[in-house]
């Protein structure tokens, strides 16, 4: 059974939306959850078989413009403890 793994990372309050779409057009990489909609932190939820791929994503956003900051990973095998 593979690991959860947490994404986290803080990105501008407009850009939240624009995110989690792009996340959910990539079907099973991961789930965006907004952690501070003020500060715009979020997480996105993923597994240790998927996670590369969300980091890639990030990457190719920050490279289009997009200010993505923060950029953390944590792995766990106990979900329902976050």
């Amino acid at each position: 059974m593979p690991n959860t793994v947490r994404v986290k990372c803080t990105i501008q309050k407009k850009d939240v939306l624009i995110l989690n779409s792009i996340i959910d057009s990539y079907e099973g990489i991961g789930l965006v959850r907004t952690v501070d909609a003020a500060t715009g932190s979020v997480i996105i939820y993923s597994t240790d078989d998927k996670y590369l791929i969300v980091l890639d994503v990030l990457n190719e956003l920050i490279k289009d413009g997009m200010d993505i900051r923060n950029i953390d990973t944590e792995v766990s095998e106990k979900i329902d403890e976050w």
